[in-house]
């Protein structure tokens, strides 16, 4: 690989660090009030890009699958950022106000006001070069977020194992149909926030939720904010997707995910070998890929 002249900032060394990095939990607070973890991985040169990232569906921050490789990220030299997006768990309750938040209760688009207090806590550091990133559903979040709510100082995307949502490829679209018509019922009769247990029509690694009828349709209905391919040719920053080949349907979406992205400078997509959802056992391979990328940004 052949490095651009003249790098704004020293590039984080090939080899790995043998000092260990402490980890720093942090509480944000977004603009809707609602409150928020965030683990800090400081970078070895603030003035390189700094990964703003988050976990999937009814995860957390430092449970996700991704977190075990941002963490070797860390450890070449890299800062790292990993929010509890308010999608956090499966059914949480927010401090202050008490209302319900989860998995179960969360609005995608409000994952823009997640991702700008983290984008917010960064700059006050004086971080202005932030990639945002997530796993799974996060990934689709962070897709989301530069599509419609750019900012300046996020300068690339990064989508770890992220979902075709729906997906009419594999999904048991008749059970789906069948969930999606109940779901707008109950909406209607004013019972959208009633929870129910859900065997997801899929074969993604959710099989079982639980959520309200409204967060369902909201997810998965035919207007759902997670079906990025509808505003990929709005996303203008260089692009990292990565899926392991374990896991057929994210890595169909990759696939499909790196030809609608008309308008990003660069894309680069990465299949894993032997790797699944979760990235067992494949942590370091997945951080190597994400750290060779990074290198890429100049």
């Amino acid at each position: 690989m052949t490095w651009p002249a003249g790098p704004r900032w020293s590039r984080p060394r090939t080899s790995r660090r043998t000092d260990a990095v402490q980890v720093e939990i942090h509480t944000l607070l977004t603009e809707d009030a609602v409150t928020l973890q965030l683990a800090w991985l400081p970078p070895r040169d603030p003035q390189a890009p700094v990964l703003l990232a988050t976990h999937g569906v009814g995860n957390s921050f430092t449970l996700s699958g991704l977190w075990g490789a941002l963490q070797r990220v860390a450890a070449r030299g890299w800062g790292v950022a990993m929010i509890n997006n308010r999608g956090h768990d499966w059914v949480a309750m927010n401090p202050g106000d008490r209302r319900w938040v989860g998995a179960a209760y969360e609005t995608i688009e409000d994952c823009v006001l997640d991702f700008q207090a983290g984008q917010r806590w960064l700059r006050e550091r004086g971080h202005r070069r932030i990639v945002i990133a997530g796993h799974s559903l996060g990934g689709l979040k962070a897709a989301y977020t530069q599509a419609h709510a750019p900012a300046d100082e996020v300068v690339a995307l990064a989508m770890f194992s992220s979902p075709r949502l729906p997906d009419e490829k594999v999904w048991d679209w008749p059970a789906h149909q069948r969930l999606l018509a109940r779901c707008q019922e109950m909406v209607a009769q004013g019972r959208g926030e009633e929870l129910m247990h859900v065997d997801m029509p899929t074969n993604t690694p959710a099989m079982k939720g639980l959520m309200c009828f409204r967060t369902y349709i909201n997810k998965y209905g035919p207007d759902a904010a997670t079906t990025a391919l509808r505003y990929a040719d709005r996303i203008r920053v260089p692009v990292f997707l990565l899926a392991g080949d374990h896991e057929k349907p994210q890595l169909s979406f990759s696939i499909d995910f790196e030809r609608a992205l008309s308008n990003a400078p660069s894309v680069r997509r990465v299949m894993v070998e032997d790797c699944d959802h979760i990235y067992t056992d494949r942590h370091q391979q997945v951080a190597d890929a994400a750290h060779e990328w990074l290198l890429t940004l100049g």
